[in-house]
């Protein structure tokens, strides 16, 4: 499968070079852990610099114990923090990354998206620009493969990968409500309990919502 989604990438336009012409077994169920995090009175996420990507407001850790000490030092700081295993990564096309062990759990439809959307990343890449170059790449997975099986007459997946990315616009239609709300909430600068409550009520909301 990945082997004929990277030949559809190239016929696609998209630079595909010498992307997952390899594989890797990690040895392990999680590729890497991916650190966020932001002070708890605004929307105002730590950023880190890398020579390829530029600024960007995440941190990649390999090694799982210092990114749980890092995780650490930031909530005791008073940030909000998240921690979450990924499967992937990308060079940008630097380097010949190799289809990794972490990749192949998915189903067809998420391993297809998952090839185009690094791919993409190949593609385009804009510096210090993560939330169009994630979107962007999001965008190219799921619509490449719905093209992709549709190509193939499988109907179904092509309908999965299109619904997939209906679930994807979805979403972020209900995070612009949800940063809406933060952002509304924080311009007051509230402090202590009035902070609490505030984020509490839009905690509430937003497991509502969603």
């Amino acid at each position: 499968l990945v082997v004929e989604v990277r030949a559809a990438a190239i016929q696609f336009g998209l630079d595909a070079n010498e992307t997952y012409t390899t594989y890797s077994d990690v040895g392990r169920d999680t590729l890497l852990l991916v650190l966020t995090a932001s002070p708890a009175n605004c929307l105002c996420p730590e950023t880190w610099r890398y020579p390829l990507g530029g600024r960007l407001p995440y941190r990649g850790y390999f090694d799982f114990d210092p990114g749980h000490r890092a995780a650490a030092e930031y909530a005791a700081r008073g940030h909000d923090v998240h921690l979450r295993p990924s499967a992937a990564f990308s060079t940008l096309g630097w380097f010949n990354d190799p289809l990794l062990s972490t990749a192949i759990t998915r189903d067809s439809v998420e391993l297809a998206a998952l090839v185009f959307h690094e791919i993409a990343h190949n593609t385009i890449w804009v510096p210090d620009a993560a939330d169009f170059n994630e979107s962007f790449a999001q965008w190219v997975g799921y619509r490449a493969a719905q093209r992709f099986f549709m190509a193939r007459g499988d109907t179904l997946l092509a309908i999965r990968a299109l619904d997939r990315w209906h679930d994807e616009q979805i979403l972020g239609a209900y995070y612009d409500r949800l940063v809406e709300r933060l952002d509304s909430l924080y311009a007051d600068r509230p402090t202590g309990e009035a902070l609490s409550r505030g984020r509490a009520a839009i905690e509430a909301w937003s497991r509502d919502t969603l």
